[in-house]
C-alpha cells in the first residue's frame, strides 16, 4: 500500500504501529535505521519511535501479552519524521517498512498531478 487520503482501515493486516510523533534523541547504545529512508540515525540524534504490535497468532502469546503482542521499535530519522508529521496533519494514510515515504509521495504526486 502507498500514499493515500483514505482512512477505511479493514481491520485485515498483519501489524499494527503508532507514534505520539515527538522527537527524542536516540538513547540506545547502537545506532538504529531509519524505518523508512533506511539511513542511520546516530546515537544522541533526534528521532521519533514507532511502536509496533500484532495480533496473538495462537493461545500461548495470547496468555503471556493479551490482546496486543509487541514488535520491536522501530525508528523514523529527522526527515522522515518531518514527512510522517506533515502527512499526518494532511490527513494522509502511509505505509512504514515497505517503501520509503519519499517514494510514497513521488508516487502520489505522479499519480494525482496538480
Amino acid at each position: 500500500m502507498s500514499l493515500s487520503c483514505n482512512y477505511g482501515y479493514d481491520g485485515d493486516f498483519a501489524w499494527y504501529w503508532e507514534s505520539n510523533f515527538q522527537y527524542y534523541p536516540l538513547g540506545t547504545k547502537r545506532s538504529r535505521k531509519c524505518c523508512s529512508c533506511k539511513e542511520k540515525i546516530a546515537v544522541g540524534d533526534d528521532s521519533i519511535i514507532v511502536h509496533r504490535w500484532n495480533y496473538p497468532q495462537n493461545d500461548i502469546e495470547q496468555r503471556i501479552y493479551g490482546d496486543e503482542v509487541p514488535q520491536t521499535k522501530w525508528y523514523l530519522c529527522e526527515k522522515c519524521g518531518d514527512l510522517a508529521i506533515s502527512l499526518e496533519e494532511l490527513g494522509f494514510c502511509y505505509t512504514l517498512g515497505d517503501e520509503s515515504l519519499k517514494k510514497q509521495i513521488a508516487d502520489y504526486r505522479a499519480d494525482n498531478p496538480v
